[in-house]
């Protein structure tokens, strides 16, 4: 009898030990003192593969393939996953909470929308061949991606989706939109700063969109003789403005702003030259234009009066202005040529402004020659740009520790906040 409950006690001791084992709970051995025992965990079906894909650096290589079906109109909120509209298998989870890069590629003669990290790891296409994607623009709150599209049926429509999902929502229907104006780098549709509502151009009108409901509203139309070129809604919440660019005839311009709430209008400057973009800073105190390809100018909201930043300290600019998006800032992007015999332009910022008169102002150029885009990282200390269909990151202040993150066909990239 005694043997026997010696024998139950012993396979009682070797039954709790597996189970202590199992958990990963710290146990006193006899001789040995605490010990921490292994923990066997569960496999965890969130975690993302390792990709160690920097040596080949070529964006197209490993391509997680995309099959969507058609979309519908759904709604879309911030805080909440959209309904299934176009699910995209992909190899492996993405992660949300971390800054990624959006940008386009073209396959088979299409631009096809892909996202990935930034260092070039976990691409992942979001559009399918065949269809063409232009502009991915990113919310200010990193959450949701915007971007034009044939995604559903051939037609140019507005559609987002969700960081980290592959579920499309198209936002507008629209059968007669037109493809962006490739002379135009800046896209056609802005954010409001809650990352609620987008602006965008349609048939001479700014349109404003809801993502909670699909509901839109006509903000502001104009003579059919005359076009809106650009629209950009002021990135600070205290600021309800939308400025946006009218092309009168051939060339002459004005740039406008209009309360979305009161749809009161202001007129900011007029131009003789075409103004193909426009950028707010941060804190929205300030609009800059590109009138032309030689003269950046600054207005104040509150006096409207217009100053040269920069008056012909490049012989040619591209159609592309951005603020850096720090709080305070007023460090200004621009794609410029150095020289006349510069073949392509330079990712540069401006370095001393205009104090009018003679005074041209300067540049910083930051890179070669031959950069086709550019964007700020989101804290400003940082510069991705295109190079001869490569994407390279640096340091926005020197120029320095160039990076290069993917090696073929980037188009149009934009980076997301966390």
């Amino acid at each position: 009898m005694r043997e026997t409950f010696k024998s139950l006690s012993i396979f009682s001791a070797m039954l709790m030990l597996l189970l202590l084992i199992s958990t990963g709970c710290d146990v006193n051995i006899p001789g040995c003192g605490m010990r921490s025992l292994p923990f066997f965990k569960p496999a965890n079906q969130n975690a993302v593969a390792s990709n160690n894909s920097m040596a080949n650096n070529n964006v197209l290589s490993n391509q997680t393939m995309a099959n969507p079906q058609n979309s519908s109109n759904l709604p879309i909120n911030s805080n909440i996953s959209a309904k299934p509209v176009a699910v995209i298998p992909t190899a492996t989870p993405v992660l949300v909470d971390v800054e990624k890069i959006a940008y386009t590629t073209i396959e088979e003669d299409q631009p096809t929308l892909w996202t990935m990290n930034t260092d070039g790891t976990e691409r992942v296409r979001l559009t399918t061949i065949g269809t063409s994607s232009w502009h991915p623009l990113w919310s200010p709150n990193g959450k949701i991606l915007a971007f034009l599209s044939t995604a559903n049926d051939g037609k140019v429509n507005l559609y987002a989706i969700q960081k980290g999902s592959t579920q499309l929502t198209q936002i507008t229907s629209w059968e007669d939109m037109p493809k962006p104006n490739p002379a135009f780098l800046q896209a056609p549709f802005s954010w409001s700063p809650k990352s609620d509502q987008i602006a965008y151009i349609y048939k001479n009108q700014i349109w404003i969109v809801s993502l909670d409901t699909l509901e839109q509203t006509t903000l502001v139309t104009v003579d059919p003789a005359f076009t809106i070129s650009t629209v950009s809604w002021a990135p600070h919440r205290d600021n309800k403005y939308i400025a946006y660019t009218v092309r009168r005839g051939t060339n002459y311009s004005s740039v406008l702003l209009v309360n979305p709430r009161l749809k009161d209008k202001l007129s900011l400057a007029d131009s003789r030259v075409l103004v193909p973009s426009i950028s707010w800073t941060a804190g929205a105190e300030e609009l800059a234009y590109l009138a032309g390809k030689s003269v950046v100018y600054t207005t104040k909201v509150e006096d409207t009066t217009s100053q040269p930043l920069v008056n012909a300290a490049s012989p040619d600019l591209a159609p592309y202005i951005s603020f850096s998006p720090v709080d305070g800032s007023t460090r200004l992007l621009l794609l410029a040529k150095q020289t006349a015999d510069d073949t392509g332009y330079r990712v540069a910022v401006v370095d001393k402004s205009s104090t009018g008169d003679r005074d041209t102002g300067t540049l910083k150029y930051l890179t070669p020659a031959g950069a086709d885009y550019a964007v700020w990282s989101p804290d400003g200390a940082k510069i991705a740009y295109v190079i001869s269909g490569e994407l390279w990151i640096m340091d926005s202040t020197s120029g320095m520790f160039k990076t290069r993150i993917a090696l073929t066909g980037i188009q149009s990239p934009d980076w997301s906040k966390k």
